[in-house]
């Protein structure tokens, strides 16, 4: 969440990778003169006392007034005694009740003291805890006194905590002179405020006023026909299944080619800007709290820029540029702004910009198609390293101005993924995106080194010793910089080594001063990005995947595997070529009507909701409505319905293929005269679209459907039932210690009779670790590879295309459960019989979330009482992934194959909630099987582009779960607009862009998902199949299980540790444990790598990596471990 209206330019750095807030607000709880004043707004309550203990007086306030009738000075005060008490660990008489580690409560007068010597509430360090301990969700506003008698001299500061069943919300007055603060409880936020916000739907919000009574009743008006409403968050899906391939629907360029078969012109994108900042770094070393120090607060010193001009065949020229603050010191400054039009008051930066502008302008006529009837955007990508999280910080000043205007930023305040900028003159538009998000999380230098060119490497520059007192003076100077130079606090030591101080040498050598240096530093940095980029941009081209137009490798990876699925003989390059299907042909027909299908009949009902949607339609688009169709032709297009067929792709209408009416004339509403019968699928291709584009879509769902292709959901029951069962990897440890020689083997036995799991070592010692990693687990998960040892569905995990029913009959989920011949995802309840627990306990093959409480019957008692010893939260409730033997008498979703290995391995199901049962495919087979492929050979060949091929292959499942329901979105506000945004539920944080321009981020009303969402849960649950399989229906059914346990687990990879023979050295494997011979030769290499076969064989798919052998392993926790490889160690 924002936690300020200003956005922030201040570098806190820490020892862990976290986030931190930082608040200018001193101890809360002082006495002062002025209180009474608000008072008087009968909203807001304060009672006087001795004690700076203001928080937990509002806080005993609220509870009180609660519980009694007339809230009594003297028990709010006694009971704020005993929250601040209880708060603060302190026994005595106001003691709540006794501790687990206290001994028995005395009745002394120890608290008085503390309560003298309190200094105050502190917000910023105290707040987390303080909401944790009460279960509160905290509202603090604020006093403007600039405002006095006008609406908005309260406003929200700031919200706390997550509201939940069980929380309570506790408003807050929080008033300041400066030296002293003060809260008070809030009774009436609306009447402190001076805003109404609908408790119902907390969307209609209008502004109290005397003058104005007619909004008042309005408001009034609103809130009682909300209350009937229900008001859940409502998703919003295509009425009808619909085809998925964002690399041609979502793509206007590709889409216009391959509508009039002009493909083999298609070209990616290959000219681009890149663009970087170089900081002022000034000193600071203030402290925030005892844990964090504000080292430094940067500001702009240079931007440096690579733009990158393509030829046509395929080669491209550079142009560098680089403006610093001497640019703003030089005597042509305002002659340069006068150029461009720009304000006197302009900064470099915005210098640049201007220039940036110029020079898309000429990058978008160097990429044009020479066909100006084909689509191209004139946009041009502009990319930084990091830059989400760090240039956009610094560039948004410079983004809303009197010549460009800046869009709805898309990501978080905290993680800006794109903006785009665009000219009011030109038009051109600048879209700024990251890097970074391009390649995964990993440095620069990291990325040219393995995406680049092997000649090219980051330069280095002393960031630290140049602020806003000194850069003038120092970047003039003519000598190099000093190794003592590049001493970084925030490295604790020296920022570069020797090594590459001696190459800064040799570099300085070519420049006079200090600030060439820079400027040739700076421009480094942007053109070592080139390379890569282009290297990136080269490897998607082969699959006609045009890079620059997404803005994460994650959305581009999603995109090429949907291409594929249409066109997976251009993925067929295996030496061994596959049998797939054929490609999608813009010129075939594939029309494929259902002989079984059953006819549509229309219903009154039907029929009368779809007059009022075409009503409310028109009535939105500004259209008279007056000679709409009504329910009174009912009869008429029942008749026409059964008579007739689709006027765009001659289909007749069925179940499966409902009617709808077409406008033949847009500008006109749906009339009899204006509309004929269509497919409700052809009607949304038809749109306004050319004729030819809304015939691609229309045959692309055609094809989608004949080869049971993954399509987005349009039921709304299917979409819930699925986002229940998006469950990530497992990461567990489940044993710290493991030496060889040392160690013994662990086992877990259930004994029966006293209900009581027990755990203890046998006389085996281990003697070596044994590491397993599945090969690109995700993607084989997804690749429907067929694999002997899955015993369902023709040896193949199947993905899920468009569903084919749904229902919550008992006996109907039953029958598809027992059948085994559907695929599906099921809701259900059951359990493991104690009969089976023995077999069960090393690792429990329920891996699902479940709400943890944090009391002693749940957590046991010595994770409670450490947790109580240092005060720790135990209020809340947490949400955890963990192994389970049962559904925790709760319904939980799997697909057909975690099941059924469920199932087999003696899981009873107890009752029924829930099928949604899906047409197979093996789609994906052809992109996977094609990037493995690539990827060997890059090895084999010894190329670079090995890592582009795993980069697509392991980035291509996430965004498949994709959708826009825990998204914020974004809205350009004025700072009316935001005052009101500010004070509304949903409202997230605020950024301000200029003097009247904010950033206002809030919880969207409706979410959206038109991703493949299937395809994403399916492959969870294969992979935890898969990983469950090998385990029990190889590992168990061959090896001796006393004689190895589990260590850790990590989503797709295990850590054993074995008692094998002491006289052999760690790489033994499984050699010595095996008890069934006969199945382990026979089995064991189709799932390890079989050291007499290449290395095809050892990264096949659906098979297992050997990821490390040793002799002791060490895990403090989830990826904190440490194998020791060397006996010696």
């Amino acid at each position: 969440m924002e936690r300020t209206y200003e956005d922030t330019k201040n570098l806190i750095v820490g020892i862990f990778n976290v986030m931190f807030a930082t608040y200018k607000l001193i101890d809360t709880g002082a006495r002062m003169l002025y209180l009474d004043k608000h008072v008087k707004q009968h909203s807001v309550h304060y009672i006087d006392s001795d004690y700076k203990i203001c928080f937990f007086i509002a806080l005993s306030y609220k509870t009180r007034s609660e519980i009694d009738i007339k809230v009594n000075i003297n028990s709010v005060l006694t009971f704020a005694k005993q929250l601040f008490a209880y708060y603060y660990r302190i026994k005595g008489k106001y003691q709540l009740f006794e501790y687990l580690h206290n001994n028995a409560a005395k009745k002394d007068q120890s608290l008085n003291k503390y309560l003298q010597d309190y200094q105050g509430f502190n917000i910023s360090t105290e707040m987390t805890k303080f909401i944790d301990t009460f279960n509160l969700v905290v509202n603090i506003y604020t006093y403007h006194e600039e405002l006095e008698g006008k609406t908005g001299q309260y406003r929200l500061f700031n919200s706390y905590g997550e509201l939940n069943n069980e929380s309570m919300t506790l408003d807050l007055l929080l008033i300041s002179d400066g030296t002293e603060q003060h809260v008070m409880y809030v009774s009436n936020v609306e009447k402190l405020t001076g805003v109404l916000i609908c408790p119902y739907c907390y969307d209609y919000v209008t502004i109290l006023s005397d003058a104005n009574k007619r909004a008042n009743e309005y408001f009034n008006t609103h809130v009682e026909k909300c209350k009937s409403s229900t008001h859940e968050p409502s998703i919003l899906l295509h009425d009808v299944s619909m085809p998925i391939c964002p690399a041609i629907l979502n793509h206007p360029t590709v889409e216009y080619l391959i509508a009039m078969g002009l493909m083999d012109q298609f070209k990616a994108q290959r000219g681009f800007i890149t663009y970087d900042f170089v900081t002022l770094s000034d000193q600071v070393m203030k402290k925030i709290t005892d844990q964090t120090t504000l080292l430094s607060q940067l500001s702009k010193l240079s931007i440096a820029s690579t733009e990158v001009f393509p030829n046509q065949d395929k080669s491209y020229e550079l142009v560098n540029r680089c403006y610093t603050l001497f640019d703003e010191l030089s005597d042509d400054y305002q002659e340069q702004l006068d150029r461009y039009e720009l304000p006197s008051n302009s900064s470099f930066v915005h210098l640049w910009l201007a220039q940036t502008f110029e020079s898309a302008e000429q990058i978008y006529q160097c990429m044009k198609y020479d066909d100006e009837n084909i689509p191209f955007d004139k946009c041009i990508k502009v990319l930084g390293w990091n830059s989400s999280r760090f240039d956009i910080a610094l560039l948004q000043d410079a983004l809303d101005c009197e010549l460009w205007t800046m869009g709805v930023p898309i990501g978080s305040f905290n993680n800006t993924k794109s903006i785009t900028v665009t000219h009011k003159k030109s038009h051109m538009k600048l879209q700024f995106i990251d890097a970074e998000n391009l390649f995964g999380p990993m440095t620069l230098k990291a990325c040219v080194k393995d995406y680049g060119d092997k000649s090219e490497h980051k330069d280095v520059f002393p960031y630290e010793l140049i602020n806003s007192k000194n850069w003038n003076e120092v970047l003039m100077k003519t000598e190099s910089f000093e190794y003592e130079d590049f001493k970084s606090q925030l490295k604790g030591g020296y920022s570069i080594t020797k090594d590459e101080y001696d190459q800064y040498l040799i570099d300085f050598k070519r420049f006079t001063n200090r600030l060439e240096y820079l400027k040739y530093y700076n421009i480094n940095d942007t053109e070592i990005m080139v390379k890569p980029l282009m290297n990136l941009i080269d490897t998607f081209e082969q699959f006609n995947i045009d890079v620059l137009h997404y803005i994460s490798i994650a959305s581009c990876a999603y995109a090429t595997k949907h291409y594929s699925i249409y066109f997976p003989f251009k993925f067929n390059l295996e030496s061994g070529k596959q049998t797939y299907y054929e490609d999608f042909d813009i010129t075939a027909d594939y029309s494929n009507q259902n002989p079984n299908a059953k006819p549509f009949v229309l219903t009154a009902g039907y029929w009368k909701n779809k007059c009022y949607h075409y009503k409310q339609q028109d009535h939105k688009a500004g259209r008279e409505t007056e000679k709409n169709v009504t329910a009174d032709d009912y009869d008429y297009y029942k008749k026409l319905f059964e008579t007739s067929v689709c006027s765009i792709c001659n289909a007749k209408f069925t179940y499966d293929n409902p009617p709808s009416l077409d406008r033949q004339d847009n500008e006109l509403p749906h009339t009899k005269d204006n509309c004929l019968p269509a497919c409700v699928s052809c009607n949304i291709a038809h749109a306004n679209r050319d004729p030819k584009i809304a015939s691609l879509h229309i045959k692309m769902r055609q094809y989608a459907i004949k080869h049971n292709l993954p399509m987005a959901i349009s039921d709304e029951r299917i979409y819930k039932l699925l986002r229940e069962c998006i469950i990530g990897g497992l990461a567990a440890v489940f044993h710290r210690e493991n030496i060889a020689g040392k160690t013994h083997i662990n086992e877990l036995t259930y004994d029966e009779q006293s209900n009581k799991v027990i755990s203890q070592d046998n006389e085996n010692v281990t003697t070596h670790v044994f590491a397993l990693d599945g090969n690109s687990l995700y993607p084989s998960s997804y690749s429907s590879v067929k694999n002997e040892n899955i015993p369902y569905t023709d040896n193949r995990m199947y993905m899920a295309g468009r569903s084919k029913f749904y229902s919550e009959k008992p006996y109907v989920i039953k029958n598809s459960i027992d059948q085994r011949k559907e695929i599906f995802i099921a809701k259900i309840k059951g359990y493991f019989p104690k009969s089976e627990y023995n077999n069960l306990l090393a690792l429990p093959p329920i891996f699902r979330n479940i709400e943890i409480e944090n009391k002693e019957d749940v957590i046991g008692e010595y994770m409670y009482s450490q947790a109580q010893k240092h005060s720790f939260p135990m209020t809340k409730k947490d949400r955890k992934l963990t192994t389970l033997l049962d559904t925790n008498g709760q319904f939980m979703v799997f697909n057909n194959y975690y099941l059924w290995l469920l199932i087999d391995l003696g899981f009873v199901i107890t009752d029924y909630k829930a099928i949604a049962v899906f047409e197979k495919n093996a789609a994906y087979e052809p992109f996977v099987r094609t990037m493995m492929n690539l990827r060997i050979q890059a090895i084999l060949a010894g190329s670079s582009k090995k890592k582009f091929y795993k980069l697509i292959i392991n980035a291509s499942y996430g965004y498949d779960t994709l959708n826009t329901e825990k998204f914020g979105k974004i809205k350009m506000l004025d700072k009316a607009g935001t005052f009101i945004a500010q004070h509304h539920p949903n409202h997230i944080g605020t950024k301000r862009i200029s003097a009247n321009t904010f950033a206002v981020q809030i919880k969207p009303k409706t979410a959206t998902c038109f991703t493949s969402i299937l395809s994403g849960i399916f492959t969870l649950d294969n992979a935890k199949y898969w990983y469950l399989n090998y385990i029990y229906n190889f590992m168990y059914k061959c090896l001796d299980r006393k004689r190895f346990h589990f260590v850790l687990t990590d989503t797709d990879s295990i850590y054993i540790v074995i008692a094998g023979d002491k006289d052999k050295d760690c790489h033994q494997q499984f050699e010595s444990i095996v008890t069934d011979k006969q199945f382990y030769d026979q089995h064991v290499y189709q799932y390890l790598p079989d050291p007499n076969k290449d290395i095809y064989d050892y990264k096949k798919i659906l098979g297992f990596g050997i990821e490390n052998e040793g002799y002791e392993l060490t895990s403090l926790g989830p990826k904190y471990q440490q194998v020791i490889t060397d006996i010696s160690q």
